[in-house]
């Protein structure tokens, strides 16, 4: 009872059909996938190094430079000491003073803080500028909502141009 070997088939035919049978139907594949992804881009100024020409120093106190500071107590503004409202603390170091908007129920009340920009932009109809900083702990989440509430919409601009600074100032 010997056993006869078995001689393997040798098909005919190119060895890379099957890959390339594989590659054909992958490419649709991914390319139907990639119509569902999409990217998004905010447009942020970056806070300039290089040093400018001195400004005037009349044209230096008139400005609003309104800046928003979100920490884990709420918001905090501040702007030129002649443009401060009577809601504004009156506190120069925001560490110390409480913030203008606290938080409400252990989340940021966004509502608020948009009404309080409105206010702002009624006295201030020629302003375009928000400089937004937040502490480290604070989540990313939180500070791209405050961008979309400081910009406005497009029937109401509030603020759309958004410089973002690093920390609490």
């Amino acid at each position: 009872m010997a056993k006869e070997k078995r001689e393997m088939e040798i098909t005919e035919g190119d060895p890379l059909i099957p890959i390339m049978n594989l590659v054909c139907m992958l490419i649709p594949l991914l390319l139907y996938g990639a119509v569902f992804v999409r990217f998004m881009t905010l447009d942020v100024n970056a806070p300039k190094i290089a040093q400018g020409q001195p400004q005037d120093k009349q044209d230096e106190n008139k400005a609003l430079n309104l800046t928003v500071m979100i920490t884990d107590q709420g918001f905090h503004f501040k702007v030129n000491p002649i443009h401060r409202l009577p809601w504004m603390s009156q506190s120069t170091d925001s560490a110390s003073a409480g913030p203008d908007i606290p938080k409400k129920d252990d989340d940021w009340d966004f509502e608020e803080f948009h009404r309080k920009l409105k206010e702002i932009k009624d006295l201030h109809r020629d302003e375009v500028n928000i400089i937004l900083g937040a502490e480290d702990d604070i989540a990313y989440e939180v500070l791209v909502k405050a961008m979309d509430y400081s910009r406005g919409s497009s029937e109401e601009p509030l603020f759309p141009v958004v410089t973002l600074t690093r920390g609490v100032v």
